[in-house]
């Protein structure tokens, strides 16, 4: 999303913002995971354990299902 914003308006200060955006999205992000652990515990580890937190997958996108790319444990 946010390299999309950075190639649809390449200024200036679209990139001084680009890293101070990033940061705060995996801010964001990691207060979410923290709240969604207390909120969901192992159910919410599971699904962290089986999804990407930022970037999907490529195996995904070329073949197999996704419970076939989650190793089994």
């Amino acid at each position: 999303m946010m390299v999309g914003f950075l190639v649809q308006w390449p200024t200036v200060l679209t990139l001084a913002m680009f890293p101070v955006l990033v940061f705060m999205y995996v801010r964001l992000a990691r207060v979410e995971e923290r709240e969604s652990l207390a909120q969901f515990g192992a159910e919410y580890e599971r699904y962290m354990r089986e999804v990407p937190g930022f970037i999907p997958r490529l195996r995904d996108f070329f073949g197999g299902t996704h419970r076939d790319n989650v190793r089994q444990g």
